[in-house]
């Protein structure tokens, strides 16, 4: 099962990091992300999760998935 390295960055600052996280599929990052964002969203703060390999598989604002996750939610409710 390939592992994904995910870090929570300020500029070049890394404030926190999850390594040699396995899943299945690189869709399955955007739960580890949720659960990121739920402890570290602020301004000015992004997610990057690198493969295996060391490519880069998503980089994004912290503030975007907490809005992303909040529209799948608010329509998965109706």
């Amino acid at each position: 099962m390939p592992k994904y390295n995910f870090a929570i960055k300020r500029g070049d600052i890394v404030i926190h990091s999850l390594e040699n996280v396995p899943l299945p599929d690189p869709a399955d990052a955007w739960s580890v992300i949720d659960r990121l964002t739920s402890q570290f969203a602020a301004p000015g703060l992004r997610v990057i999760v690198k493969d295996d390999e060391g490519s880069v598989v998503i980089m994004a604002g912290l503030i975007a998935p907490v809005s992303m996750m909040d529209a799948v939610q608010t329509t998965s409710a109706v």
